[in-house]
């Protein structure tokens, strides 16, 4: 008994067709849902501010780390001297603020939004309010920030900041 040695598929005009439609509605798709998740909006930005301020005063560092990048720099100067923190010694500076504080309040205002594409940059003031052993310690951070659009929502991506501390 003879075995064919090589074995073709013949492939009719439909099926072809049909293949190729399919893979085209899915490319289609694929390509419309990343442009729309690729456009940034003021609006996207102040749910960000929203979820930012409810996270920093629920003391929720998982939440917190979700909202920055993960490639995140963020650049402090107080009275001349300037220190660039990444993301994870951001997280690590404000668990320590949260650990320090028997009283600790977190506000946070976002305005001159500019958003192009899958990028924006706003003005944004913070103020941290921490109570500790009976003393309280206001420190306002005013930041020129940029926010990216990734697949799981907006992050903080640069920050340049300045700090006061009363």
């Amino acid at each position: 008994m003879n075995k064919p040695i090589f074995t073709t598929k013949v492939f009719t005009t439909q099926a072809v067709f049909t293949k190729t439609m399919q893979a085209a509605l899915t490319l289609s798709l694929v390509l419309v849902s990343n442009f729309a998740a690729a456009n940034i909006s003021e609006n996207d930005i102040k749910q960000f501010a929203q979820k930012m301020h409810q996270s920093a005063n629920s003391k929720n560092i998982a939440q917190v780390s979700r909202l920055i990048g993960d490639d995140a720099l963020i650049s402090i100067s107080r009275r001349g001297v300037t220190s660039t923190l990444d993301k994870s010694s951001y997280l690590n500076l404000l668990q320590t603020n949260w650990a320090k504080a028997t009283d600790y309040r977190y506000t946070i205002h976002i305005n001159n939004v500019i958003s192009t594409g899958d990028q924006a940059k706003a003005d944004i003031v913070t103020t941290e309010v921490i109570s500790e052993n009976g003393k309280t310690l206001n420190m306002t951070t005013t930041s020129r920030a940029t926010f990216s659009q990734t697949t799981k929502g907006v992050v903080l991506s640069r920050a340049i900041s300045q700090l006061t501390i009363q």
